[in-house]
C-alpha cells in the first residue's frame, strides 16, 4: 500500500512538474506582451504633446491601452515568479489577479457595446493621441495625409510633416512648395477598411490572448489543488512515522 502511494505521489510530482512549466512558458508571453505594449505607450507619451495632457482625464484610448498594458505586464510577472516557486500563496494571488483581470476585459468590452461605440470613432481618438511617427507610419502605408485629410490643418497651427507629401524626405525642401504634391486623401477611411479587412487576424490575436489568460486560469487551479493534495500527503506520512517510532520506542 505504501509503495502503491508513493508511486501516485511521484506521478503527482511529475504532473506538477509539465504543468508549472506550462504555466510557466504561457506568464512569460503574457508578460513580453504587456511589455511590449507599455514600451508603444512610453514611446508615445515621450514624443508627442499627450503627456502633457495625460493628467487632464480626456485620454481615453491612452488609457485603455496603458491599463490593459499593465493588466498583461503584471498578471505575466506574477504568474512567472508564482509558477517558478510553486509557493501556493503566490499561485492564488495569480489566480486571483487572472480573475480580475479577465472581469476588467470583459467588462470593457461589454461597456463598449452598451455605449455602441464604432470603429471610427476609436480610430479618431486613437489618431489624436499617438505620436507623429505612428501617424507618419500610417501616413506613409497608405499615401495619405490626416485622419480626413489635408483640410484639417487649415485653421490649426500643426505643421504639415514629410510623409504627407508624395516622394517627400527629410531634406525634400521643395516639396513643401509644391501643393501637387500634398496627398489629398485622408487617413480614417483606409484605417478603417484595413479593419474591417483584417478583423479575422486582430479578433484571431485578442481571442488568443483571451485564451491563454482563460488557460492560465485553469493550469492554476489544478496546480493549486495538486499542491494542497501533496501538502496533505506529506502531513500524514510524517504523522504515520511520528506515530510508527512512538509506538516501536513503546515497545
Amino acid at each position: 500500500m505504501n509503495l502503491k502511494r508513493l508511486n501516485m505521489f511521484s506521478m503527482e510530482n511529475k504532473l506538477v512538474g509539465w504543468l508549472r512549466h506550462v504555466l510557466t512558458v504561457i506568464s512569460v508571453i503574457i508578460f513580453i506582451v504587456g511589455c511590449v505594449i507599455l514600451g508603444y505607450m512610453a514611446w508615445v507619451l515621450a514624443t508627442s504633446i499627450t503627456v502633457s495632457r495625460f493628467l487632464s482625464g480626456t485620454l481615453i484610448f491612452t488609457y485603455s491601452v496603458l491599463g490593459v498594458g499593465f493588466l498583461f505586464f503584471l498578471t505575466g510577472l506574477v504568474g512567472w515568479v508564482a509558477s517558478a516557486s510553486e509557493v501556493l500563496c503566490l499561485l492564488r494571488l495569480y489566480l486571483i489577479a487572472l480573475v480580475l483581470a479577465i472581469a476588467t476585459e470583459i467588462g470593457g468590452l461589454i461597456a463598449l457595446s452598451i455605449l455602441d461605440t464604432k470603429l471610427e470613432m476609436v480610430l479618431l481618438n486613437g489618431w489624436a493621441e499617438v505620436n507623429q511617427g505612428t501617424r507618419n507610419i500610417v501616413q506613409n502605408k497608405f499615401n495619405c495625409c490626416g485622419f480626413y485629410g489635408p483640410k484639417e490643418f487649415a485653421y490649426t497651427n500643426y505643421p504639415l510633416s514629410n510623409s504627407c507629401y508624395d516622394g517627400a524626405t527629410e531634406t525634400d525642401a521643395d516639396a513643401f512648395t509644391n501643393a501637387q504634391q500634398l496627398k489629398q486623401t485622408g487617413c480614417g477611411a483606409p484605417l478603417k477598411f484595413w479593419m474591417d479587412d483584417n478583423k479575422a487576424i486582430w479578433c484571431s490575436v485578442l481571442a488568443g490572448l483571451g485564451g491563454l489568460q482563460l488557460m492560465c486560469v485553469i493550469l492554476c487551479i489544478h496546480i493549486i489543488h495538486k499542491l494542497k493534495d501533496k501538502s496533505g500527503y506529506k502531513r500524514t506520512s510524517s504523522k504515520r512515522r511520528l506515530h510508527d517510532e512512538k509506538s516501536a520506542y513503546s515497545l
